[in-house]
């Protein structure tokens, strides 16, 4: 019936069954998925993001649920079917999902129907909806009182971007701007003692003839290297606070994926590179200013 509303592209039904599921003393209260076999709309994918075609046996979990209760797959787990005829089965684990809202437990659609002894049933539709023929789909949608709600979810998907960009934005300029304060006093830091361990040398050499530039070049080449030396580690270090903390938050409600681009490494180099380039300059003043007859009186 669904399939025949105005607009509709295609049409996949599922069924959702809350149960408990349990390993030992640990549980939890999921809902279980009966799914078609070629779903397409929905699409359920692996731990290597690989398509999983659901077994006619057999029950598919969230990774993440699977980590909770200690299992692997082959393993079985107690469920108790909190719906119908409310039993308790024993079901293996034969596949793990990937997904990154929730915890759920997923299976084949006659699978399910089994399960509960009961004829084939929905609950649930994923539609594909053609955008022109939106408003005719409502019209229609609003004369069926066998359908309840309407989750859209181009608009759930633009919501919580639009959610989320302000607090990922907000946060990465803080952490931004934090960084950049730490850098340049860490370079200016390192410049600092350089020049205050070595100023009685540099001192020496400009009374030998050596330019200001010359100097310069001499102090900040040093500067230089090891600000370009310490870019590899950086990166290293950068990667894994980063998985540290993508696998601190990650937790039954949400979870992340780690995906680093090469921009973003870029951008850590370039802002340290800009405070030490920055730093250069303020050392650079300082080797202007600097007293030749008070620093080649001052004893080592």
């Amino acid at each position: 019936q669904i399939a025949r509303l105005p607009g509709i592209l295609a049409a996949e039904p599922f069924r959702e069954v809350p149960v408990r599921i349990r390993n030992g003393n640990i549980d939890r209260r999921i809902m279980i998925s009966g799914r078609p076999r070629d779903a397409d709309l929905n699409r359920i994918i692996d731990t290597d993001l690989h398509p999983v075609v659901l077994p006619e046996a057999g029950l598919a979990l969230s990774s993440w649920l699977v980590h909770i209760l200690g299992t692997q797959v082959g393993d079985f787990v107690e469920i108790d079917l909190l719906e119908g005829r409310r039993r308790t089965v024993s079901l293996p684990v034969t596949a793990l999902v990937e997904d990154y809202f929730g915890i759920q437990g997923m299976m084949h659609f006659d699978a399910l129907a089994r399960l509960m002894r009961e004829a084939p049933a929905v609950n649930s539709v994923s539609v594909s909806l053609d955008a022109n023929e939106r408003d005719r789909f409502y019209d229609a949608i609003k004369s069926m009182p066998t359908v309840s709600g309407v989750a859209l979810q181009r608009v759930s998907l633009a919501n919580f971007r639009d959610a989320l960009a302000v607090l990922v934005t907000t946060m990465a300029n803080i952490y931004i701007g934090l960084a950049a304060v730490i850098a340049f006093g860490v370079v200016y830091n390192s410049a600092r003692i350089s020049l205050s361990e070595r100023a009685r040398e540099l001192a020496s050499l400009r009374v030998l003839g050596f330019t200001r530039g010359e100097v310069l070049r001499i102090l900040l080449l040093e500067l230089a290297v090891l600000t370009l030396l310490a870019q590899p580690p950086g990166w290293a270090i950068g990667y894994g606070l980063a998985w540290t903390v993508q696998t601190k938050m990650a937790g039954e409600l949400m979870r992340t994926r780690l995906v680093v681009e090469h921009s973003t490494y870029v951008l850590a180099s370039a802002m340290v590179i800009a405070a030490a380039l920055f730093s250069a300059l303020v050392v650079r003043r300082r080797i202007n200013q600097l007293d030749l007859v008070t620093v080649l009186k001052t004893r080592d």
